[in-house]
């Protein structure tokens, strides 16, 4: 959300448009379902101090299905509204997120050893494994 808020205050600063793009309601409504089922999935869990891993729903596809739910959604937000910057902050806030996906995966093998192993060798980060 933090990207899609600074490209819209760059936006207003120095306009930068591209051209937009109806697909981009796509994403959004794709971002969106797999960011509510990844909030059903872990609704009975404190993600900030997990008592248990969850694996079900899109957690069964991805480890980070909230992360992924919210790119998309950023990436058709911006090709909805054509705001350049809004697309262009998309780096930014994927190495930022990258940086505390990685934290929060070592602070999560310690926390559940080998079942996390067990895991993240069965499901991918980001994207499915085949």
């Amino acid at each position: 959300m933090a990207g899609i808020a600074a490209g819209f205050a760059l936006e207003q600063l120095h306009p930068w448009c591209v051209r937009r793009r109806p697909g981009g309601w796509a994403l959004i409504a794709a971002g969106g379902i797999v960011i509510a089922g990844a909030v059903r999935a872990a609704a009975t869990n404190d993600l900030a101090r997990p008592e248990r891993l969850v694996t079900s729903g899109p957690y069964a596809l991805s480890r980070n299905p909230m992360y992924v739910g919210w790119f998309m959604a950023q990436v058709g937000i911006g090709l909805v509204t054509g705001s350049g910057w809004v697309l262009a902050t998309l780096p930014a806030v994927g190495a930022g997120l990258h940086r505390d996906v990685v934290r929060e995966e070592r602070r999560l093998a310690r926390s559940f050893g080998d079942e996390y192993e067990r895991y993240s060798e069965k499901v991918g980060r980001y994207l499915p494994r085949r």
